[in-house]
């Protein structure tokens, strides 16, 4: 696979006729064109013929489908009898456009389509590029990568040049044009590619101009022409195109980032909620292979007073690295390793590479021949890489019945008490043997057919495993590797990063441009992965990914360790406080999940989510702040001794700065100074938070037990719906769960807050209520509060009052459904 070489589109044909806007005709044969809408103002355009008879992907999108053209709410797609293309809204105005004759184009088994572009275009998406957040003038290709294997160490350690593409492909593209959001899906497994403004150039020394002069005049008569049509100024190209497979693209306006957003997410189906305890402090180095190290870990985080909930194995636990099998030296009886650190509110998550031993006496690899169950070569006979256990063979997802075997031999072993899983080295890597050799479906198709869809059959039947041996509770995946629908089975890291300020700026843009690409539950290894961290490293990425939606602690075998005690006391009590807040804010984060899985909004979004982008503020380029749900926003220090920063209070509301315990004006710029125990966040005006009342130093999830923080910043109102269920299971599928509503007055320096149970199945609520220290008078259900302890680690520097109704007064009025 050349990583850096693109299908050239002056070699495409293109199509300039189009018989009553259904067929088309080239050198290679009669295709049919098909426009399906839906009445989301999204379109599916799908294109069959020689080569291209049907789709291979199983990404399983979710089109709602709709009978006609005018069922688009705001916008009908016209593909024009002279081979172009026009998106406009119903009063006329053109969103995209191709110029004529110029909207779709084959080049034997590839596929491209062609857009103008408009002076002014920002692009985002693309799934998990490590490029930074906005994408103008990108070429780049989706195949799945194992970075470390297939890039040199100056690429993947210092990004000279960054390597891409990466572990996971989403051909999806977000266009940003003038106030509206519009996105391209490819749905299409095979290697496909998205340029937003190719430069071409020869040695990156000489520029070229397509195909001669008389053919750069043709398309520019085009363009002009097009303009003249639709009033919008050429300014380059886009395009989007597949190396093979059949072209099916999927157009959807917003014309919001929110509105465009969601729409995508249903699309591709919502991410289900997680188990809660998905969403603590997970702690996992390569060397933890024994039972005695998960136990000296549970021991040093109860000595120094750091909740987790994950504790991970890499490869060493195996034997031999044979998949499904404990070394049993290292774990002589698992089943009650599992459970002594259950009863300690431990979860073991464990890691599970697709690659099997080819070793006639292992049981594993018997009963995958025996189901036949392996991946072919050319010659009829089993794939053979080289991975971990030496000579392996891998099992073909594409298949169903090597999914059930999965599933099997995933039930088999996680019976035992494992909670969940990562599953690795899933791209698929397969060694110094080239993967073309690996064929799917019993040797029928080749491998660029399933290549990036890989570990979505892996995670799909790897949860279907986990449901077989613990019925009834939420699995949690995590992939290392994926494709569009992955989100539905796993949730992502970012891959093997390294050590150093680079990958850890980077992580913030990678992580939003997965969130806005459909993947809403990933990060970063936070620390790094590779190399030698240092504290001031580690101290920066927890101050900024503590609320990440997935927090992982992970480092290499031979670099320092990484554990938060492994710095030094002073260090040790910045990485604490961060990690118990994570645990005072997971009510919050638990919110936006369930949130998400109604609705698809984003997690962890970029500033312009919620906020315009204009000239006086513009956000479409800010890639250093991140909001985490409509409410925190987060500006950390990103760079090595930095000492100050500029950060961007968007929109007109006001903002609380947790650091000062002061308001701050929206709309302006502010500079904040480094400090060594705060980084910089903020609330906005109007919010209420739901967060933990628990022990600093406990993981334990209470649903019920909630101080809510109510910011309100003058004479104003707030209101919130809160949600909770066990954490764990289903049952909330059946309506075991209690709904809340709370609102809140604030007249000078009092706050009038009223509570309402709308539901309540999942056990009665138990309330305290922080404001800022500003809020002398509080009455809670019309009765008057006062002041008691505050319970969990303070979220800001003490600025802040907790208040609950005398006696049990609060609940009693609060748990009434009927209570005024």
């Amino acid at each position: 696979m050349h990583f850096h070489k693109y299908s050239y589109v002056t070699n495409f044909e293109f199509v300039t006729k189009i018989v009553r806007g259904r067929s088309f005709k080239t050198g290679l044969g009669r295709y049919g064109l098909a426009v399906n809408v839906s009445g989301l103002d999204l379109y599916h355009i799908q294109i069959r013929g020689p080569g291209w008879e049907r789709g291979e992907s199983e990404a399983g999108l979710r089109f709602p489908k709709a009978s006609t053209q005018s069922a688009g709410e705001r916008t009908r797609l016209i593909v024009s009898d002279d081979g172009g293309m026009k998106l406009e809204e119903h009063s006329g105005k053109c969103l995209l456009s191709s110029a004529p004759g110029r909207f779709f184009g084959q080049c034997g088994p590839a596929s491209i389509f062609e857009f103008l572009r408009e002076e002014g275009d920002l692009f985002y998406g693309m799934g998990e590029k490590w490029t930074g957040l906005e994408h103008s003038g990108k070429t780049t290709k989706f195949w799945n990568t194992d970075v470390w294997a297939d890039f040199n160490e100056n690429s993947f350690i210092q990004g000279k040049p960054a390597p891409d593409p990466v572990y996971l492909s989403i051909p999806y593209l977000i266009l940003r044009r003038r106030d509206v959001y519009l996105g391209f899906l490819l749905d299409n497994p095979r290697a496909t590619f998205i340029s937003t403004g190719f430069r071409i150039s020869i040695a990156d020394q000489m520029d070229v101009t397509p195909a001669g002069e008389d053919f750069s005049e043709a398309i520019i008569e085009g363009a002009e022409k097009a303009q003249e049509q639709t009033h919008i100024a050429p300014h380059g190209f886009l395009h989007l195109g597949c190396e093979e497979g059949q072209p099916n693209l999927y157009i959807i306006v917003g014309p919001s980032l929110a509105e465009l957003t969601c729409k995508m997410q249903k699309l591709v189906g919502t991410t289900p909620r997680p188990p809660v305890w998905a969403l603590g402090y997970h702690q996992c180095r390569w060397g933890y292979e024994s039972e005695r190290d998960l136990l000296w870990l549970d021991g040093k985080f109860r000595k120094h007073g750091v909740p987790v909930d994950g504790l991970w194995l890499d490869i060493d636990y195996m034997r031999g690295y044979r998949v499904f099998t404990f070394q049993s030296a290292h774990f002589p009886n698992p089943g009650e390793a599992m459970a002594k650190l259950a009863r300690n509110g431990r979860k073991v998550v464990a890691i599970i590479d697709p690659g099997v031993k080819l070793d006639k006496s292992f049981l594993v690899y018997q009963r995958g021949r025996k189901e036949r169950a392996f991946c072919l070569n050319p010659q009829k006979k089993e794939f053979v890489g080289l991975v971990w256990p030496g000579e392996t063979v891998f099992p073909d997802f594409s298949m169903a019945t090597a999914r059930q075997w999965w599933a099997r031999e995933v039930a088999q072993f996680v019976h035992c008490g494992i909670q969940g899983a990562w599953i690795d080295m899933n791209d698929p890597a397969t060694g110094p043997a080239d993967y073309k050799d690996m064929l799917f479906d019993r040797g029928k198709k080749d491998h660029g057919s399933y290549h990036n869809q890989y570990a979505l059959g892996m995670a799909m039947a790897t949860r279907d495993g986990f449901l077989r041996a613990h019925p009834g509770l939420r699995p949690f995946l995590l992939s290392r590797s994926g494709f569009t629908g992955s989100n539905r089975y796993t949730a992502i890291w970012t891959g093997d990063n390294y050590s150093n300020y680079l990958h850890f700026r980077n992580s913030i843009p990678t992580t939003l441009n997965l969130a806005l690409s459909g993947i809403p539950f990933n990060g970063p290894d936070v620390g790094g992965f590779g190399g030698d961290t240092t504290p001031e490293l580690m101290m920066d990425w927890f101050k900024a990914g503590f609320l990440f939606p997935f927090l992982r602690n992970h480092s290499f075998k031979d670099t320092r360790r990484q554990e938060p005690w492994a710095f030094g006391a002073k260090v040790l009590k910045v990485l604490r406080r961060y990690i118990q807040l994570r645990y005072r804010f997971r009510p919050y984060l638990y919110q936006l999940f369930l949130e998400h899985e109604r609705t698809g909004e984003a997690i962890l979004r970029p500033l312009f989510y919620d906020f315009p982008d204009t000239a006086d503020l513009p956000l479409g380029l800010v890639d250093d702040q991140f909001m985490v749900g409509p409410r925190v926003l987060q500006a950390p220090f990103l760079e090595e001794r930095q000492k100050s920063r500029a950060v961007i209070l968007p929109g007109t509301n006001r903002w609380y700065d947790l650091t000062d315990g002061v308001w701050r004006e929206g709309e302006s710029t502010i500079r904040v100074r480094a400090r060594y125990s705060d980084t910089p966040i903020y609330i906005r005006d109007g919010s209420i938070l739901p967060l933990a009342r628990l022990e600093p130093t406990s993981n334990a999830f209470q649903g019920g037990h909630m101080d809510f923080h109510v910011f309100i910043s003058a004479d104003g109102e707030a209101s919130t719906k809160y949600e909770f269920d066990d954490g764990t299971t289903f049952e909330f599928q059946k309506g075991a769960c209690t709904e809340l509503e709370i609102t809140a007055v604030r007249t000078k320096d009092g706050l009038a807050i009223a509570s309402r149970v709308l539901r309540d199945s999942a056990g009665p609520p138990r309330l305290t209520f922080t404001a800022p220290a500003e809020i002398r008078r509080v009455t809670i259900n019309g009765r008057k509060a006062k002041p008691c302890s505050a319970q969990g680690v303070p979220i800001g520097n003490g600025r802040m009052k907790t208040w609950s109704a005398s006696g049990a007064g609060l609940n009693q009025v609060a748990d009434r459904p009927d209570a005024k």
